[in-house]
């Protein structure tokens, strides 16, 4: 299983239990968009483990374990975020056609307005 080396906190590092690596790639089962992991960090939360997972994209998410599928394939289901791969690449990673030995599609998602009312 490919793995890819995780960026550490010191925030990180004194509240919880950060990752040294991971898979390149995350689904969230909530989300749109698989993503590429910056960070992940397990937290304790009411007694029981919660993970942290930090995008290249910026966003993050916590929830506990079962909420994620950390990949090193991808099944073509999902778009891989765009601003992540952007982002990943210009830290000086491997893009994700270089990893799959494929082309990967890439998308994102973006707001629009289903209501009628126009405020003026």
């Amino acid at each position: 299983m490919l793995k890819l080396p995780l960026k550490i906190t010191s925030f990180a590092r004194k509240n919880g239990l950060p990752w040294l690596s991971t898979t390149p790639f995350v689904d969230n089962h909530q989300a749109l968009l698989i993503h590429r992991p910056y960070q992940v960090t397990t937290f304790k939360i009411h007694s029981k483990p919660h993970t942290s997972v930090h995008y290249w994209c910026g966003n993050c998410s916590s929830h506990d374990l079962s909420k994620f599928t950390f990949l090193d394939t991808l099944d073509g289901k999902k778009l891989i975020c765009a601003r992540c791969e952007e982002a990943a690449i210009r830290a000086g990673l491997p893009s994700s056609d270089e990893l799959l030995g494929h082309h990967a599609h890439k998308g994102k998602v973006i707001a629009v307005q289903t209501c009628s009312h126009n405020h003026t």
